[in-house]
């Protein structure tokens, strides 16, 4: 595989980004074995920035380092991304306890930055290709977003840990149009709830969007098992 050169400006996390765009992307393999020396020499750079990058993406949950064999890109068990959900939805729907506190502006703030996110992942099925689409993860942008609204760095990263690893188990094929255009029906329902206030409304519209998520991810697997 042909990998980027980079400029030596801010390394480490353009070397982080590079490496787990490659593996959200699968081009590097579950089980693949990640050279140091041959990543420094593609990239271009020192084995510091691909070392750090190698421990940030093992926080992630995407690589695992085997003491005195090497780092290895992680192997997904379908059952543990199904059983993801209920991660999400746990600390989604604490995120909305955690709403009543947040003061009115920044309320506001968050039902906009939504739209704005949504909006845009709207104009972009329509203009753009829908592999386009996937690799923008306007998804990822959205739920990552109302996550943070719950002021908790250690939820943020749980969370976003257990999304790396959905999108490192779902390959692009099992994800349809269809799925998405019913992602972002709902989030514009969970939007609504949230600019009115109205609790239980909204915690039913994050319960139905993940449910409805994992049961068409579940009937795909099953098409794909046959």
């Amino acid at each position: 595989m042909n990998l980027p050169r980079i400029d030596t400006s801010n390394l480490l996390d353009k070397t982080y980004n590079i490496l787990k765009d490659r593996i959200l992307n699968r081009q590097f393999k579950p089980n693949e074995k990640l050279s140091i020396p041959d990543l420094c020499k593609q990239l271009g750079v020192s084995r510091t920035p691909v070392r750090d990058a190698l421990n940030r993406l093992e926080m992630d949950g995407l690589v695992k380092t085997v003491s005195k064999v090497g780092t290895f890109v992680n192997t997904v068990d379908t059952q543990d991304v199904l059983d993801s959900f209920d991660t999400r939805l746990m600390l989604e729907l604490w995120v909305v306890d955690k709403l009543a506190d947040l003061p009115e502006p920044k309320l506001i703030e968050l039902t906009h930055t939504l739209g704005v996110i949504l909006d845009a992942a709207n104009e972009l099925l329509q203009t753009a290709t829908f592999e386009t689409f996937l690799k923008s993860d306007y998804n990822l942008a959205f739920h990552m977003e109302f996550i943070k609204a719950g002021k908790n760095k250690r939820n943020e990263d749980i969370y976003l840990n257990v999304m790396n690893y959905h999108l490192l188990a779902s390959q692009y094929s099992l994800i349809k149009k269809n799925m998405v255009t019913a992602a972002l029906n709902q989030h514009y329902l969970i939007i609504s709830a949230l600019k009115e206030k109205r609790v239980n409304a909204l915690k039913d519209a994050i319960k139905m969007h993940l449910d409805d998520a994992r049961q068409q991810l579940i009937s795909e697997l099953s098409e794909t098992d046959k």
